[in-house]
């Protein structure tokens, strides 16, 4: 019996990529807007989800801007907007490397210094800059 339908999708180990079906609503002048420029929603829900998993849109805005520094990973784009003004929207705070606990938003930003390696729980109160 001759197989029908596409091949299936298999990732770079050969594994067959599982699937299933997810339902988004959109205006339909965005759904048109597709349409007429031939993008393949498909295609550009999966790329764009796959930027999300791989950090490189932020989930609260889905700027680009991101910078990474010792302490983590943050957004300029939501950091630019006249509202924010509570500090830096971190979308990933990263481990501190001598105690391996995570970094917490609001502290720490002496980790980034040039002289001190560390976090609020490893580096005592006066040694701090």
């Amino acid at each position: 019996m001759a197989k029908v339908g596409r091949p299936p999708e298999v990732d770079k180990h050969g594994v067959v990529v599982q699937k299933c079906l997810v339902n988004v609503t959109i205006p339909v002048k965005l759904a048109n807007f597709l349409k007429e420029k031939g993008i393949n929603r498909s295609k550009f829900f999966v790329d764009n989800v796959k930027r999300l998993y791989n950090e490189e849109l932020c989930p609260k805005c889905y700027g680009e801007n991101l910078i990474s520094t010792a302490v983590g990973t943050w957004c300029d784009d939501c950091d630019s907007h006249p509202h924010h003004g509570l500090g830096r929207t971190w979308i990933k705070l990263n481990n501190c490397k001598n105690c391996h606990e995570q970094y917490q938003v609001g502290y720490n930003m002496f980790a980034q210094s040039k002289t001190l390696h560390g976090c609020e729980s490893c580096i005592p109160p006066e040694e701090r800059t």
